[in-house]
């Protein structure tokens, strides 16, 4: 690899100088490597601190016989045992070595989000690499993923620090869309299987992929969770024991979803009614601010009324849309559905919130085409930008990051962002950019 950078198409930040150009692009790959090995290094030096553990913890007990689901820990479907389980075993041989190869994948599948979600706007122009090879194709360096990924990088940064899962599982329903618009249906249903099987939320791209008459992503993506949530658990545990699994997993998951008292960290929509709408929904916080105190059930109906109208407003805005799915205006939509899940997710913690990618990818590419740029958009890009970024502990602090969560700045900052991203969903171009490559 040679240290004289040679630039990408597009890069950024652009200099009137190329050689000022290409001192910032080295500068920003050296930062970001330096940062991804930084994070790597400090999580194998606190690995009884990480989430990581608790993935090890469970795939102990699943291959143990006993009850992964008496870890408070353990919210995930069963399907997750068997990740665990694998997990477990490779930490038997080295726990560093487990927990390392965790990361380097983590930081893989983080790359392969930026990437993927730029192909979702820039399928034409090329292959795109994380180095740059010439001035005709895009590279990490790129302003379609570097900004994006600079503007939500607070967002990975917690992920990496971590070691969530939330960036595979992204990777994965990106992939099962590139797959679909490339025509390997089946194994796009299976990537998009694994990843609603491994956390529930992205089976709610089900009903998108019926609303869209995409009848066979959708045959095999059900025909794969049958598997993997049926047959694979009752082959290899037995009926009696997936079957209870399945009813502790909706326990579990029942009763974290009817938390009276919703962590700060948690920045869903859910769990800001509660705090607004109720007075026991912010006594785990910093900052108190309820305008009322309704009764549960009746928060839960506002939350399905509100989201049932979102769905239906949506489902208007996305009805003359083909289902190709290389066509910008269908990526839109499925970066604005992408992150409505997590929204309306009632366990939506701030590392959950890594999808914004997709739609600051898109919010991005949009605002830079012709005719689609206006002071309001752009202040509500920025707006949700500041919200995301400039809350992070490293800026402000502990004590205000956890006021403004009280608050549900990240949500806030999403909300912005998606109803930009529905503003902007009729965009389209055949160029990434308005201005020619650098020579």
């Amino acid at each position: 690899m040679s240290l004289r950078l040679t630039l990408p198409r597009d890069p950024w930040p652009r200099f009137s100088s190329e050689r000022a150009t290409r001192s910032a692009q080295l500068a920003l790959y050296g930062l970001v490597l330096l940062w991804a090995s930084a994070e790597v290094v400090r999580s194998l030096g606190r690995q009884h601190a990480v989430i990581f553990e608790g993935y090890v913890q469970v795939g102990d007990l699943v291959l143990t016989g006993g009850d992964p689901y008496n870890l408070a820990i353990n919210t995930w479907p069963p399907f997750f045992f068997f990740i665990a389980g694998v997990l477990a075993l490779l930490a038997r041989v080295s726990a560093t070595l487990a927990l390392l190869l965790w990361q380097v994948g983590d930081v893989l599948a983080i790359w392969g989000c930026c990437r993927l979600s730029a192909e979702m706007f820039a399928a034409s122009e090329g292959p795109i690499t994380f180095w740059p090879r010439d001035a005709r194709h895009l590279a990490f360096g790129s302003s379609l993923l570097i900004v994006p990924f600079l503007l939500t990088a607070r967002l990975f940064q917690e992920h990496v620090q971590h070691t969530q899962i939330n960036a595979q599982v992204l990777f994965l329903v990106l992939l099962a869309f590139r797959l679909f618009g490339r025509g390997r249906t089946v194994q796009g249903g299976l990537s998009l299987a694994v990843a609603a099987s491994t956390k529930a939320v992205p089976v709610l791209l089900v009903p998108y992929l019926l609303y869209k008459r995409a009848w066979r992503e959708l045959g095999w993506t059900v025909a794969f969770l049958v598997v993997l949530n049926v047959a694979l658990p009752a082959l290899v545990f037995g009926p009696a024991r997936a079957l209870g699994a399945w009813h502790t997993w909706r326990a579990v998951a029942g009763g974290e979803t009817a938390d009276p008292t919703p962590h700060f960290m948690n920045q869903s929509f859910p769990a800001a009614l509660k705090r607004l709408l109720t007075q026991a929904g912010s006594l785990r916080d910093p900052l108190h601010y309820a305008l009322a105190d309704w009764p549960a059930h009746a928060v839960q109906w506002v939350f399905v009324a509100c989201s049932l109208a979102a769905a239906l407003a949506l489902a208007w805005r996305f009805r003359r849309h083909t289902r190709d799915w290389t066509d910008p205006r269908v990526a839109a939509e499925l970066a604005i559905v992408l992150g409505a899940m997590v929204v309306v997710d009632p366990l939506a913690w701030k590392a959950h919130y890594v999808v914004l990618i997709v739609p600051t990818t898109f919010a991005w590419w949009a605002l830079r085409q012709p005719r689609q740029a206006g002071w309001w958009r752009w202040g509500m890009f920025w707006g949700s930008a500041a919200c995301i970024t400039l809350s992070a502990p490293a800026i402000v602090g502990n004590h205000m990051r956890d006021i403004l969560e009280s608050l549900n700045i990240i949500l806030v900052g999403a909300v912005m962002l998606l109803v930009l991203a529905v503003s902007l969903v009729d965009a389209q171009t055949p160029s990434v950019d308005a201005t020619p490559p650098s020579r």
